[in-house]
């Protein structure tokens, strides 16, 4: 065993240096066990960060770069190239939001990531309570066109009922609101707004609160601040 400043070490050495195999333990507590070569990890090896991600795969002069695999701990999964420890090259990533992309990736990022969600066909659709339905949707970049090497997306579809604003002194009344869970109206992007429709579970039959449609036959942003962003480096 070679203890050094900071940390611990097991296994070869040459001239007093890191060489050959060893497990190396650092001041933070990450672990290593693979290659070495001049005092650094290289070649083969894996290692466990203290955030509780791993990677496998080949290192060159303490850094990630060849081929390898990164296993984060929110159970996202990126396996291609790596260049300067950042994503470089093609690659593939099973992020933990259930989103897929296959690819080129360039500094950490997808070259050609999706930047909006399209969905296509009328604006408006009129859907009978029970009835089923089909949506056309388009993962599309900046320019325009499909993003066809990601998929894995999200769209959620929610009912209402779009919302009047009478008069204070207005008789007209559709339905009874209880003033004590009066609903604050939802903006859609239609320039109307609404508020949802409560909607009967298959099982229960409870009164099950919806947001409004949204986002047909409209360009809509993908959601920012997700607990599983796309980050530019791992681990």
């Amino acid at each position: 065993m070679k203890y050094k400043a900071g940390g611990r070490y097991e296994g070869e050495l040459f001239r007093g240096l890191r060489e050959g195999q060893g497990h190396l333990v650092d001041a933070d507590g990450q672990a290593y066990w693979g290659s070495f070569h001049d005092n650094k990890r290289h070649g083969q090896g894996r290692m466990v960060f203290r955030n509780g991600d791993e990677y496998e795969g080949d290192w060159v002069r303490d850094q990630r770069q060849g081929h390898g695999t990164l296993r984060r701990a929110d159970g996202s999964i990126y396996e291609g190239q790596w260049h300067g420890d950042v994503f470089s090259g093609q690659g593939s990533m099973a992020h933990c939001s259930g989103g897929v992309y296959r690819g080129v990736w360039i500094n950490g990022h997808p070259m050609a990531q999706a930047t909006g969600i399209v969905i296509l066909g009328p604006e408006v659709m009129d859907v009978a309570r029970g009835s089923s339905f089909t949506l056309t949707i388009q993962l599309q970049r900046d320019d325009g066109e499909v993003a066809t090497g990601e998929h894995g997306r999200v769209v959620e579809i929610s009912a209402g009922i779009r919302y009047l604003q009478l008069p204070a002194y207005s008789e007209v009344s559709c339905f009874k609101v209880d003033d004590g869970h009066r609903e604050t109206p939802i903006r859609t992007p239609f320039g109307f707004q609404c508020i949802s429709y409560p909607r009967s579970g298959p099982k229960s039959r409870a009164l099950e609160p919806r947001a409004a449609l949204e986002s047909a036959g409209t360009n809509s942003p993908l959601p920012e601040g997700e607990p599983c962003d796309l980050p530019g480096e791992w681990g």
